[in-house]
């Protein structure tokens, strides 16, 4: 019931009072539940130094170029020294590092790699002063950001171990928690005195490890396991590098025994037909026996060549020992004529 007063104001009774005030009530319930449901989102306040802007039509990438380091020539055992690693910043994308505050970007550190994060014999802590490590595997770049093209740094603290020789150290550019840029770079660190003779060896020595001087003029040496389908070459005792092969087939075998490379050729070509193309041939013994890429003929179209392709790492061949092309390029430029050769069952 609607009372009118001066038949220009309206009043609602008691009980229609009572319906009007629990509405507003629900609604006023409903209202503030809604908006105490909605997610409430942290702003993340990034320093100005880490925005950036990508370019358009640019594929955004990471990487680097290793350019040299600012060390001791050698150094005495015990002794700390602060050495310095320059890159260059060749990829798209900006570096930022530890100090730099960024929360949204994957900060670039050094790693120790080959073997990958391996502890560094040089690693130190230094009481009162940033060493720049985080930890035996892990170093701080200098600059705060290292924008595309500009040159940067690594510099850090080491510790030279007590036994002497050469740390053959690797490392490589990590963005941490993402990846690694794979393009490890190597520093040699004499502890002791400095080693000159027999130096260009180390070339050979693909990971992170301690050499004394008996490891350089040690005899370059081949060893093929017929078994495994596998060639070693080795410095003494250490092994440089491993293939896959393929030797003799049971019919054609290839001998076992002990020998050496007799003669170097680019490229060999058998006498008889078909007239085998062996490219890298080294003579390993007498009776036309050797190590070589994968041999071809010149008018099937490739299809001798992927046919051997298919045969590295099982017994195919005439009797000579196949390698990969890249394989056996390498193999090729190390040996020299006189190089012993074992081949074992």
């Amino acid at each position: 019931m609607i009372e009118y007063i001066n038949d220009m104001s309206i009043i609602p009774n008691h009980t229609n009072m009572k319906k009007i005030i629990s509405s507003l009530v629900l609604t006023l319930i409903l209202f503030t539940s809604i908006i105490i449901s909605q997610p409430v989102f942290a702003q993340t306040a990034e320093p100005d130094i880490c925005n950036f802007t990508a370019p358009t039509n640019v594929k955004l990438t990471y990487d680097f170029e290793f350019l040299g380091s600012k060390k001791k020539l050698a150094f005495l055992p015990g002794e700390l020294n602060q050495v310095t690693f320059y890159i260059k910043n060749t990829g798209t994308m900006p570096m930022f590092s530890d100090e730099a505050g960024c929360t949204l970007r994957p900060i670039v550190r050094l790693g120790t790699a080959k073997p990958t994060d391996h502890q560094n014999p040089l690693y130190t802590t230094l009481q009162g002063t940033d060493s720049r490590w985080i930890n035996g595997s892990r170093i701080k770049m200098d600059q705060n950001r290292l924008n595309p093209g500009e040159k940067g740094s690594f510099t850090f603290w080491t510790k030279a171990p007590a036994a002497t020789g050469i740390y053959r150290e690797y490392f490589d550019v990590v963005l941490e928690g993402k990846q690694w840029l794979n393009k490890p770079f190597v520093v040699n660190f004499d502890v002791g005195e400095f080693i000159s003779e027999n130096r260009d060896n180390l070339q050979y020595i693909t990971e992170s490890k301690l050499l004394q001087s008996a490891d350089l003029i040690a005899k370059k040496t081949i060893e093929v396991d017929v078994s495994l389908q596998k060639m070693y070459l080795k410095v003494g005792d250490t092994v440089v590098k491993t293939f896959p092969v393929s030797t003799g087939k049971a019919s054609t075998p290839t001998p076992y025994g002990h020998t050496q490379i007799l003669a170097k050729q680019e490229v060999r070509v058998s006498g008889g037909w078909p007239h085998y193309i062996m490219p890298k041939w080294l003579n390993f013994r007498k009776g036309g026996y050797g190590i070589h890429a994968l041999p071809s003929i010149r008018y099937d179209n490739g299809y001798y060549w992927r046919e051997a392709l298919s045969h590295i790492g099982s017994p195919r061949s005439h009797g000579c020992i196949r390698l990969l092309p890249s394989d056996a390029e390498f193999a090729y430029s190390w040996a020299e004529v006189g190089t012993p050769v074992w081949v074992y069952p």
